[in-house]
């Protein structure tokens, strides 16, 4: 069965940092355990919560609000001679580009780095 790919704990602490106020029906408590609920609710409006996006609703609000395109693509790495999946960040207006990141075993794994490069640029 698919399951939805959540940011991590990390991630989100850092998305509310970052203003993330979108509800969410699942959230994150202060030390990290993880929480579904049926209703939306903007958890990061609470001290001790953290709203627990999946990667595609993060990756959504990063670049509607940021325009800040996060992408993940599978690539063949040479030097290694195997498969990985990498990353970069681009924002609509072209100024800024981040160089493809590699070496990720998995799409969810490059998507949530790409996550919090993007969310570190707006933190600047």
């Amino acid at each position: 069965m698919i399951k939805e790919s959540y940011v991590s704990f990390e991630t989100a602490k850092m998305l509310k940092e970052a203003g993330f106020d979108v509800p969410c029906t699942s959230q994150y408590t202060d030390n990290g355990f993880g929480w579904d609920n049926l209703s939306r609710v903007n958890y990061n409006s609470c001290k001790s919560l953290f709203s627990r996006p999946t990667q595609a609703l993060a990756a959504r609000w990063l670049r509607e609000v940021y325009k800040l395109h996060v992408f993940a693509k599978r690539t063949y790495e040479y030097a290694l001679d195997k498969f990985s999946w990498g990353y970069y960040i681009q924002s609509s207006n072209y100024e800024y580009c981040k160089n493809f990141e590699i070496g990720f075993d998995s799409y969810e794994q490059a998507i949530e780095d790409g996550l919090r490069e993007a969310i570190k640029l707006i933190k600047k």
